[in-house]
């Protein structure tokens, strides 16, 4: 009888230590949380066999350069960082500044994507954003780009939420549907909640649990891979003074559900 008395106690203990499965906000349907995509970034390095610590395919947006090197996981946090840096033997037209990018090894279609974050104090980006090239579709979902720190302050609360279609059969040129969100408050001096609904029909944008945009879904049904960057805007947010601080783009948690059938 002791025995089972202490077996017994010993499976709730551990079966409480058993961390639950986050529950997905929007009320509306049910939803399957999908691990595999999520991320709670409780360790000390990045899950390699989950995300690549670079953008594979692209160096950056010159004259930023993605180093592997700014992307670091520290106290439950993906932490991308940008900074005046000049790399030995860069490419031709990267210079002055590294950057940081991480993308997803999966490829994802349709469901409900969420994560917290604050966005780096600085004229580099902060932007969660999903993308797939092939040879005759090419297709993007921008959640937001962010610039954290701006001469004109009215930029530094400004959400910007794009989609773009780059190829596609039923498309003749590129094009692209933008919208922004402003915020109450400066966007870099806090963490947000982000969300991605995706659906065959629509797309639609969360900030804060609030629904902020809703797009026909007219061309976006590739899979795409999921990506967290930060990049150098010349044209459309400026350089940042080689003098400022490091920037340092924070993500606490990805999490992802799918709809179940």
């Amino acid at each position: 009888m002791k025995n089972f008395t202490f077996f017994f106690l010993l499976s709730l203990f551990f079966s409480a230590c058993v961390e639950k499965e986050p529950e997905c906000p929007l009320s509306k349907g049910e939803w399957e949380y999908i691990s595999e995509w999520s991320d709670e970034f409780n360790g000390n390095t990045l899950d390699t066999t989950k995300w690549y610590p670079r953008n594979p395919g692209w160096k950056g947006r010159k004259p930023g350069y993605f180093s592997p090197a700014n992307v670091s996981v520290k106290d439950g946090k993906m932490i991308l960082t940008s900074k005046t840096e000049d790399l030995p033997d860069l490419p031709e037209g990267y210079h002055t500044f590294t950057t940081a990018a991480v993308k997803s090894k999966a490829f994802m279609l349709y469901g409900y994507y969420e994560i917290r974050f604050k966005p780096m104090d600085s004229r580099c980006s902060s932007a969660f954003w999903f993308y797939s090239i092939e040879p005759d579709l090419w297709t993007e979902i921008d959640v937001f780009e962010i610039c954290g720190k701006h001469p004109t302050p009215e930029m530094e609360q400004k959400y910007f939420m794009t989609v773009h279609v780059m190829k596609h059969p039923e498309v003749k040129e590129k094009t692209k549907s933008s919208e922004l969100w402003e915020t109450p408050s400066r966007l870099a001096n806090q963490f947000w909640i982000a969300g991605l609904e995706w659906d065959e029909k629509e797309i639609k944008w969360y900030l804060n649990g609030e629904l902020i945009r809703v797009k026909q879904n007219k061309y976006w049904h590739q899979p795409l891979n999921m990506n967290f960057d930060s990049e150098t805007f010349p044209s459309w947010f400026g350089l940042p003074d080689p003098k400022d601080p490091a920037g340092h783009f924070e993500v606490d948690y990805v999490r992802v559900w799918k709809r179940k059938e």
